[in-house]
């Protein structure tokens, strides 16, 4: 199981910014399955992207580099 949450903030500030990135099996009382996102939150909004389950697991981690690329560029951009 992978499970942890990131602060985006600095600790003084009062906005609660944070990324959560999970991969583990979730258990209810009729089934477990395995669940995989990562959530990227800040005061008001949130975007989950999970692994379907029409997905194999190297969809996601394609997905996860596109989105890991895009903001590199990104920062890269506002820097210059």
């Amino acid at each position: 199981m992978y499970n942890k949450r990131t602060w985006l903030n600095k600790i003084e500030s009062s906005s609660t910014s944070s990324i959560i990135t999970f991969d583990g099996d979730v258990k209810y009382p009729d089934k477990t399955y395995r669940d995989t996102f990562i959530k990227i939150s800040d005061c008001k909004n949130s975007i989950i992207l999970h692994k379907k389950d029409s997905e194999d697991m190297d969809d996601f981690i394609t997905k996860l580099d596109i989105l890991k690329n895009e903001i590199e560029l990104f920062i890269n951009h506002l820097k210059n």
